[in-house]
């Protein structure tokens, strides 16, 4: 198994040094190709990088995390991928524990517990946005937003295409995966911590609506009828419940009413047209696939 460990750098001259020196001093790792993907940082992250050892992609100028993750996979000559934090929350020492499973898991995550050092208004958010993703594919998430994951060469190729250009990779290729049947486990590390220098490029608010918005258009782009058939049955009930009600005490229908109904039906009839898009689309996707 040929691996790559891949990690997107942006102003981390502070720490790249220290996680790749690391990496590399390791005999569990030996032979593992690391690349670092510079996104055109204003301090000398390429320049550390390389000293330390790592093979260094640069980008002119900032891209953001998922274009990096997306330059260094493509720069990258392993048949599975290893994504970590350029920062030192994620300890190398812990690859192996993740590798170990890859072979029956299309993707591994080292997941966040309870004993890791997070903060706590990070550790809330992510509890928010786990459980919308959870609702949304139906399986157990344990860590939606965790930088360190190990994935197959061609499930990530799958779906390289979907990720954004910033925030957040890791958010859209679990929802990805997941929506289209692939398999993913969760590694619980209690080491994972805190940045070990600098400043997070992360806003809370900002990025929290973010991946809320990344798991809507996942969810649309595999099973749209998750989110319409709840809608059309809310006004569906809703405009029944009240027609009822406008019959028996009105001997009418209220506008309302009809409007309540017209929206339900117009919503189904939407939510299975898109379902049978996104069925000929992922159809279409393993077919273009195996041609490869």
């Amino acid at each position: 198994m040929r691996v790559s460990i891949i990690i997107p750098a942006y102003n981390e001259a502070e720490n790249i040094g220290g996680v790749v020196s690391r990496i590399l001093s390791l005999e569990a790792l030996r032979g593992y190709e690391v690349v670092v993907v510079d996104d055109g940082s204003a301090d000398d992250t390429a320049r550390a990088a390389e000293a330390a050892g790592a093979r260094v992609v640069r980008h002119p100028y900032n891209l953001g995390n998922g274009a990096s993750v997306k330059s260094g996979a493509a720069a990258a000559n392993g048949d599975v991928f290893v994504f970590m934090d350029a920062d030192g929350q994620h300890l190398p020492e812990d690859i192996p524990k993740l590798l170990e499973h890859v072979g029956d898991y299309d993707m591994v995550v080292g997941a966040r517990t309870s004993e890791s050092d997070v903060s706590r208004f990070r550790a809330f958010g992510n509890r928010v946005l786990i459980a919308t993703a959870q609702f949304l594919v139906g399986r157990k998430i344990d860590d939606l937003t965790s930088g360190f994951r190990a994935v197959k060469r061609a499930a990530f190729e799958d779906f390289a295409h979907l990720f954004p250009q910033g925030y957040s990779y890791p958010t859209t290729i679990t929802m990805a995966l997941f929506s289209a049947g692939r398999f993913v486990k969760y590694v619980p590390l209690p080491t994972i911590r805190r940045r070990q220098g600098g400043a997070s490029n992360i806003q809370p608010v900002r990025d929290g609506l973010r991946f809320l918005f990344i798991m809507l258009r996942m969810i649309m782009l595999f099973n749209p009828f998750k989110v319409f058939l709840p809608l059309a049955g809310l006004f569906l009930t809703l405009g029944l419940l009240n027609g009822l009600h406008d019959a028996w005490a009105l001997q009418k229908i209220t506008a309302s009413s009809m409007l309540s109904l017209i929206l339900g039906f117009f919503l189904l009839f939407f939510g299975i047209m898109t379902d049978q898009i996104a069925r000929t689309r992922r159809e279409l996707h393993a077919i273009l696939r195996k041609m490869r």
